[in-house]
């Protein structure tokens, strides 16, 4: 999946990318704006894209001064699958929370990093998971093993990306600081927090 521009899964014209800024606000925008919003394409076709939609019915538009304005609008039947296709990032995020916070053996600390968590990823992208084994259980074990192969499978299927998953032990934080900085930069949480990880690598993360 295209994080970046999510909406590539079902359009992969301006016309979801457009979609994609009108679903993430509630004001009215320019055609200028969204172009600028939308960062790639010509702004003449960032206006065309406009106006087919709201020939669709899905995006209207109003006149301010001599500017055009467009807006999502809710009230139509596909809005709220476009909404949630937009913010298909979170939806992902909820999803990997709920499968780590089910599993039997619980992480000391889990979290998404990489491209997606920074909102980044290309479909070709590896979708980066960090994961902390909790002191006590043996890397082999299999209630532990089977938990992160079944993840990485979800992941991989949720997305189309292939899903990576970094595992350390408790023990092993310190001697990977340059990545720990990483995870503490750009990482978002997806099971307890990452508190142990500042403290490994020297208090404020730095």
């Amino acid at each position: 999946m295209d994080f970046a521009r999510p909406m590539q899964v079902v359009s992969p014209t301006l016309d979801g990318d457009v979609l994609t800024v009108l679903a993430g606000a509630e004001e009215a925008f320019s055609g200028r704006r969204i172009h600028q919003l939308v960062g790639h394409g010509s702004e003449p076709g960032i206006r065309r894209a406009a106006e087919r939609l709201v020939h669709q019915g899905i995006v209207l538009r109003h006149q301010a001064g001599r500017a055009n304005l467009y807006r999502l609008n809710r009230q139509h039947v596909s809005a709220e699958a476009i909404e949630l296709l937009a913010e298909a990032r979170a939806q992902l995020i909820s999803w990997l929370r709920e499968a780590i916070g089910s599993w039997e053996v619980a992480p000391r600390c889990a979290a998404l990093f990489g491209s997606v968590a920074r909102r980044q990823a290309g479909s070709d992208s590896d979708l980066d998971l960090f994961i902390v084994r909790p002191a006590g259980v043996d890397e082999d074990s299999r209630p532990w093993t089977e938990q992160l192969g079944s993840l990485q499978r979800s992941a991989t299927a949720w997305t189309g990306n292939d899903s990576r998953i970094i595992e350390l032990a408790e023990g092993e934080l310190e001697q990977a600081k340059p990545l720990l900085s990483n995870v503490l930069e750009e990482g978002v949480e997806l099971f307890g927090t990452l508190h142990a990880l500042r403290s490994a690598i020297g208090g404020d993360g730095r």
